[in-house]
């Protein structure tokens, strides 16, 4: 093998590529990235995978002897990184040497035989739908897929693309995220995706990135021009029914306020909060806030369009919970709260539900407990 290659353009897919192999696997092959290079198409191929998702990387090149080796992805991404050239050489040396340099530097590194790589079959689909927006769908969804490795479906993203619109919903059993956005979908299309792999595809993309998106056999995959990305899937039937969930919650109480100011107000609430919960309340035309820890009291309120207040004591929430959603939401958002502390919370694009939890017990029970 010996290509001359674009440095930066090298360290880009290296580096993306190496976001999808794995840092410490035990099968030390899964640790590396296959370069491929063909002098009959002038393109050099970057392949990892995890065997949960695969990336190959397309790369124009000037190749002069065609040939594959198998490189560490840390060590390629790093030398990439320290190399000065515009244009950057990789010679086999040996079957198991590549030697890379730049004119004015060369490393000689050990690599592993390209034959010994389990290089996965790269599908292509023949009917697809374009999707944009990977970032923007990844953040309001993975937040909310359960890190429980027994219930492989509540770690995955349902996504929908019907009517040329996305649907996509995440839900770990405590609390659950919908959304809707465009899409340039006619047909239907619906399957889960793995919450940390949709995630690593939002890594590496923008929210401009278009995206042709197929369903092959047990993968989808993601094409753009020079990249081709592929996701194990589950069977969609093995989801929860998460708008059965949404319908059986019955609003008595609700307020509209803005998400800028309720997220200032959460954010004064947790400081110091060592995993308590946030007592919320509705009353006369604001929303209050209050936290009553073992070391710390914290208490603030926003404006709201109150139309009809809680019971005085409130009801409890997660605080992180809270925290990751007003990270990832904006505009003016609608609070809905039933008789037993279940709470719906609207914006234009998004619904979330999110269960409330016991009232904490008070000091003093605390300490007789203790005593006990």
């Amino acid at each position: 093998m010996k290509i001359e290659i674009n440095r930066l353009e090298m360290l880009a897919a290296a580096k993306n590529a190496a976001r999808v192999a794995p840092h410490r696997s035990h099968v030390d092959v899964l640790n590396g990235i296959l370069v491929e290079g063909s002098d009959e198409t002038g393109e050099v191929f970057l392949t990892a995978t995890n065997h949960e998702a695969t990336i190959q990387q397309k790369v124009k090149a000037s190749i002069a002897e065609s040939g594959a080796m198998l490189v560490n992805a840390r060590l390629l991404v790093k030398m990439m990184d320290l190399l000065e050239g515009d244009f950057v050489t990789l010679s086999a040396i040996t079957p198991n040497v590549l030697a890379v340099a730049d004119g004015r530097c060369r490393y000689e590194i050990n690599c592993l035989p390209a034959k010994h790589y389990p290089k996965p079959v790269m599908p292509f689909p023949e009917e697809t739908a374009r999707l944009t927006g990977i970032c923007s769908l990844a953040k309001r969804t993975v937040f909310a897929v359960s890190a429980d490795e027994h219930k492989p479906a509540l770690q995955c993203v349902q996504v929908k693309l019907k009517n040329n619109a996305v649907l996509a919903a995440a839900c770990d059993g405590v609390k659950v995220m919908l959304l809707k956005d465009d899409a340039h979908s006619p047909a239907d299309r619906e399957f889960l995706l793995p919450g940390r792999s949709l995630q690593l595809l939002a890594s590496i993309s923008s929210d401009t990135d278009e995206f042709e998106v197929g369903d092959v056999g047990r993968e989808i995959a993601f094409t753009r021009k020079d990249m081709l990305f592929t996701i194990r899937k589950l069977p969609s039937g093995e989801y929860i029914d998460t708008n059965a969930i949404m319908k059986g919650i019955k609003p008595a109480y609700s307020a509209v306020s803005d998400v800028a100011k309720l997220k200032e107000a959460l954010d004064i609430v947790a400081v110091g909060a060592e995993g308590e919960a946030v007592n919320l309340i509705l009353y006369a035309g604001q929303i209050i806030l209050q936290r009553n820890g073992d070391y710390s009291v914290a208490q603030t309120s926003v404006p709201a369009n109150v139309t009809k207040d809680t019971p005085k004591k409130g009801f409890f929430y997660e605080i992180n919970s809270l925290m990751k959603l007003l990270n990832v939401i904006s505009g003016r958002v609608k609070l809905e709260i039933d008789t037993t502390g279940f709470m719906v919370i609207k914006t234009r694009n998004e619904v979330y539900l999110q269960c409330p939890l016991r009232a904490p017990a008070k000091k003093a029970e605390k300490a007789e407990k203790t005593a006990a």
